[in-house]
């Protein structure tokens, strides 16, 4: 879809491309539009690069291929496959594999325990790739969902750990959507405010525009949870990206 087209009926194209470098943040009405014209929702994330479970090509391809549609079931059945599994050889396919394995559990299993195993077994293989990195990243949206604040802080922790110190990649920016999704999840609004804020720096600061529309749109959600809970952010350390939201300024003193 063009800027031009996604535009249409909302806002400038000017603002579309002001949005997609990171320049200007559009307040709730217009990030819900744009959003509700991407077919965006906050779980049906795509990799920017994705990563072989297999030398046999086909394999890895097929793969990639279901993770893209999202289709999870068939995702589980074919790495459940005897065939799959015996092509599977090096410790960096086996820790894509589980880590494919458990993001299709994680769409399927209600009690997310085998999402769980499954991610925790990814990290048997390596613990200081990115895949390692969105692995740690994913245990602690689930220690959200089960309302485990000391463990969604810890696997935060680890996802993060040295990153400024590595080489950048697109699928970095990932973590910082799951990290702020989970504080959405345990109801700490302020605090996923910022780290969307740094979401933003950090991926114009790369000169990337992925997951910036996932970024916007995890805004607009953060936003109507703090309107409806009438939450008035009254202190130093206010989150411009809530004032731009909502296009109005904030005063501490009323």
């Amino acid at each position: 879809m063009s800027q031009s087209d996604l535009a249409k009926d909302i806002c400038s194209q000017a603002t579309i491309s002001a949005i997609e470098s990171g320049k200007y943040m559009p307040n709730v009405k217009i990030l819900v539009e744009l959003c509700n014209k991407l077919d965006l929702n906050t779980d049906m994330l795509i990799l920017h690069d994705y990563y072989k479970i297999s030398s046999i090509e086909k394999f890895s391809e097929e793969c990639e291929r279901l993770c893209k549609n999202h289709e999870y079931q068939k995702l589980e059945t074919f790495l459940n496959s005897t065939e799959v599994l015996n092509s599977v050889e090096t410790e960096w396919e086996l820790q894509a594999y589980y880590y494919y394995l458990a993001c299709a559990n994680f769409h399927l299993d209600s009690d997310l325990t085998g999402s769980y195993r499954n991610f925790k077994l990814s990290l048997a293989e390596k613990e200081n790739n990115t895949l390692a990195r969105l692995s740690f990243a994913c245990l602690g949206l689930i220690s959200s969902l089960k309302k485990q604040k000391k463990q969604t802080f810890e696997y935060f922790l680890n996802a993060f750990k040295n990153i400024e110190s590595i080489p950048y990649e697109p699928n970095l920016n990932i973590l910082f959507y799951l990290e702020a999704y989970s504080y959405l999840n345990l109801g700490m609004l302020e605090t996923a405010f910022l780290v969307l804020e740094s979401a933003i720096d950090f991926i114009s600061n790369n000169d990337s525009h992925f997951m910036l529309g996932n970024i916007y749109f995890l805004a607009t959600k953060v936003a109507e949870r703090a309107e409806q809970l009438n939450i008035v952010r009254d202190n130093e350390q206010k989150s411009s990206i809530f004032e731009e939201l909502f296009n109005e300024k904030i005063y501490k003193n009323i």
